[in-house]
């Protein structure tokens, strides 16, 4: 990678923060302790060193680019542990970019399978970053599944099937997932998401401790052994939430 390819990507990085920082709510983090995410050009730079730098912040670019393409409404923009594991299953692959490159399609692919543009139709990427999808999953088979991460490669592809299957249900105009009027955004859950209504919801998870994926920490320890649905559920109550 050229030295001019090397500075492109720290400044796209640095207009992609400030893209976020543009969005209805701004760069929220799901911190308890303060209210804006890290920035993804200064998450890069904590994370690697020279030579993979580029790399990783190229997989910074395309990933955020997609998640503002795709869940335009998104609230929280914590990317600190997902860019932390990626790097770190990189590092022990036997080919650094080759590994993030793959991961990187995958996660641009649900991105766009899961989002506003596709008939799923998803408002938010919260369910993905911060670990409710994954966790739901190891505990339908916490045997075999124990030691798949949120951001490996294992999970990313389950994510990309269930994706296609929840494609197929809604073609059939299923009673969970139906077909949608145009400009709805789909909410199969007992609760209302409006932004009025994530926001307070997942600060409270957050001070309760009940995120299964803090992604906030580069050093997260991501936590399927808990039912993070039921969890939840009881927090939407709480607020007045259910439907």
């Amino acid at each position: 990678m050229t030295a001019h390819a090397k500075s492109q990507i720290g400044a796209t990085l640095a207009e992609i923060d400030e893209r976020i920082g543009r969005t209805a709510y701004g760069r929220l983090t799901l911190d308890p302790r303060r209210t804006i995410a890290n920035r993804l050009d200064r998450l890069v730079v904590d994370l690697t060193d020279a030579g993979e730098r580029p790399h990783l912040g190229a997989a910074a670019v395309a990933v955020a680019e997609a998640q503002l393409r795709s869940f335009p409404e998104n609230l929280f923009w914590d990317f600190d542990f997902f860019l932390a594991s990626i790097h770190r299953n990189a590092l022990g692959a036997p080919d650094y970019a080759d590994r993030l490159r793959e991961v990187t399609r995958v996660t641009v692919g649900l991105m766009n399978l899961y989002g506003q543009q596709s008939v799923i139709r998803f408002r938010y990427v919260h369910d993905f970053m911060y670990g409710f999808d994954w966790a739901r999953w190891v505990r339908r088979d916490p045997e075999s599944r124990r030691g798949v991460e949120p951001f490996g490669m294992e999970f990313l592809e389950q994510s990309e099937s269930r994706g296609r299957d929840i494609l197929k249900l809604i073609d059939e105009d299923d009673a969970v997932y139906p077909n949608l009027e145009a400009g709805v955004s789909r909410n199969p859950f007992p609760f209302a998401r409006d932004p009025e209504d994530e926001l307070p919801l997942y600060r409270l998870l957050a001070e309760r401790g009940e995120v299964p994926v803090e992604a906030w920490w580069l050093d997260a320890r991501p936590d399927s052994s808990r039912d993070f649905d039921a969890l939840r559920e009881d927090a939407a109550a709480l607020l007045g939430l259910s439907r």
